[in-house]
């Protein structure tokens, strides 16, 4: 089965949220010739997991979310040849009746290609508010975008956060490769299983029909 990959690496001077500390991966040297490693970093870095407790006080944390709501489908949208900014619901209305319960919705906006360019933080796509709730009441799963974030970077109130967190929705940022998904596909989310967490960085990749 064709696997894709939708991971960026976790590595020393990859592209950080304005306002993330800096990660460190280290490499340790054992006396008894053995290789360990430390790392240090912001759980909401990378490709990774919001849980609603991020911003929504008594919200689910990760290990509160059931795996079959992690390993699901994913609808995949191309708004490439798009305006990057906001979407509405006269943009998303096309492609609600594909979305089933439990599914995720993937934006493709190809921001992908922008990660380590100050171009990445401004060249995606999200949904507006209303697009969202509309979205939302499809039942899906969550959301999920090959750019940073659903609200725009430079946001104070984080309003799409609460939109979609506070309707107990999950929201998968930096995300990649999602021009080489179909319409619809097979994908597992693979968050690290911490206790408790607001959101965690994840393994992500699509299962693809052979």
């Amino acid at each position: 089965m064709p696997i894709v990959d939708l991971t960026h690496y976790l590595e020393n001077g990859m592209p950080l949220y304005p306002g993330t500390p800096e990660p460190s991966f280290e490499d340790l040297h054992g006396g008894d010739g053995s290789e360990v490693s430390q790392y240090e970093l912001c759980n909401h870095m990378g490709t990774h997991v919001d849980a609603p407790s991020h911003m929504i006080e008594g919200g689910q944390t990760l290990d509160d979310i059931g795996l079959e709501r992690l390993v699901t489908n994913a609808v995949t949208v191309d708004f490439r040849g798009r305006e990057k900014g906001a979407l509405t619901l006269a943009d998303l209305e096309p492609h609600l009746e594909k979305l089933g319960s439990g599914d995720f919705l993937f934006i493709c906006s190809g921001d992908d290609r922008n990660w380590g360019s100050a171009a990445y933080w401004t060249e995606w796509c999200y949904p507006d508010a209303q697009a969202s709730r509309a979205i939302i009441d499809r039942g899906v799963s969550g959301v999920g975008f090959d750019g940073p974030s659903p609200d725009p970077v430079d946001s104070t109130t984080f309003d799409l956060h609460m939109v979609w967190l506070g309707a107990g929705r999950l929201i998968i940022e930096n995300l990649s490769n999602l021009d080489r998904l179909p319409e619809r596909t097979r994908v597992v989310v693979a968050p690290m299983k911490v206790r408790g967490a607001n959101g965690a960085p994840a393994r992500v990749f699509a299962l693809m029909d052979g």
